[in-house]
């Protein structure tokens, strides 16, 4: 376990802190960027190069994936029995929190690595018998890259029951 750069709260234990494992694009990342870079070329060739065109598909296409491997790369995780923080580990400002809940593992690589996704709980309204969430529900935190998912996911779990 790492030393976190988070403080914790007067009563708070600290269940687990990392970071994300080796960060890569994921398999929707890889298909934007193949298709943006074969309609980038399909668009050089056919209109000639227009820097302002080249420019724009670049900031549509690969922008928010590198943003998000920049952030991701850079992101420090504290899971206490409380709640769930996510930082910047340069700049020690904190990201995003939420109240613990027992997270799900949504993917699973054969090495162990995997996602933690932390589902807030919602407010519902009912409506005609159906609860529906209310509007700005907070959304879910996802831990990418965690070392040992499924035993982070068991431990959370047990800590959680036990409170």
């Amino acid at each position: 376990m790492e030393e976190p750069i988070i403080v914790l709260q007067p009563g708070e234990r600290l269940l687990w802190s990392g970071r994300p494992r080796r960060v890569a694009p994921v398999g929707w990342e890889w298909c934007r960027l193949v298709a943006g870079s074969i309609l980038l070329a399909v668009i050089i060739s056919l209109a000639g190069v227009h820097v302002l065109l080249v420019l724009v598909w670049f900031v549509i296409v690969w922008v928010p994936v590198l943003a998000r491997l920049w952030t991701t790369h850079r992101a420090v995780y504290a899971v206490t029995d409380q709640r769930v923080v996510v930082a910047d580990r340069v700049s020690g400002r904190t990201r995003r929190w939420m109240d613990s809940t027992t997270p799900a593992v949504t993917s699973l690589r054969g090495d162990g690595v995997g996602t933690l996704t932390f589902h807030p709980l919602f407010e519902t309204v009912d409506i005609l018998g159906f609860g529906l969430p209310k509007q700005n529900q907070p959304r879910p935190i996802a831990l990418f890259a965690v070392p040992e998912a499924e035993q982070l996911r068991e431990l959370i779990a047990r800590a959680l029951a036990a409170d």
